[in-house]
């Protein structure tokens, strides 16, 4: 039987979903300074998303707001091969009122190697003890499996797996078949998103 915590879980894991992206070896991410934090926001994201735009594709753009102006320093998600060298190179342009000084903002080293992967599609008929076992022989081949958790209502499976390139590793299963059934597969935490987290945890 569920006890709350796997209910709460259920509940949670769609919109946690919508919100995540899967690891993409394109995403990247900058800090830019520089801007007028006196003027108005849409006026500043309009004016960096204008100076930015020929770097890659701007896939979220975060300008914090405090009580009565703007935080000093934007964040900027990229998809694009090279788009922050692009836009590293942008530094010194004018932008918002001032000049844009643009900053690197990498991914730490070990994303990605450490995840929860959100699995559906399975056999719902089979036993829970069937359906990890077949998890487990699945996603061998992405990482060391800690954990498999099987919500028998929802008829969805979590698996918490640790290994070099898990992320990369695991989405190169999407869309495979097991036991017949094809999978759906997202990853759902430890990945690189292509959005600011206010996007997927909270509202700014």
């Amino acid at each position: 039987m569920d006890g709350p915590g796997n209910k709460v879980s259920i509940l949670l894991l769609p919109l946690i979903i919508m919100f995540s992206y899967l690891l993409c070896d394109l995403v990247g991410r900058i800090f830019v300074y520089g801007y007028d934090t006196e003027l108005p926001h849409d006026v500043v994201e309009s004016a960096l998303r204008k100076l930015f735009s020929s770097c890659g594709e701007i896939t979220d753009l975060y300008i914090r707001r405090t009580e009565d102006t703007l935080c000093r320093r934007a964040i900027i998600y990229f998809m694009g091969e090279g788009a922050v060298d692009k836009a590293l190179q942008l530094s010194g342009s004018d932008v918002g009122g001032g000049k844009a000084i643009v900053k690197p903002f990498p991914f730490p080293e070990n994303l990605g190697c450490d995840i929860v992967v959100f699995v559906t599609g399975y056999d719902k008929s089979l036993s829970k003890i069937d359906i990890e076992s077949a998890l487990r022989n699945h996603f061998s081949s992405c990482g060391e499996i800690s954990k498999v958790t099987i919500f028998e209502k929802s008829g969805a499976a979590t698996a918490y797996i640790t290994g070099e390139d898990a992320d990369d590793k695991v989405r190169e299963l999407r869309g495979s078949f097991m036991g017949g059934c094809k999978l759906l597969v997202r990853v759902i935490s430890g990945g690189i998103y292509t959005t600011h987290k206010r996007r997927r945890f909270a509202r700014s």
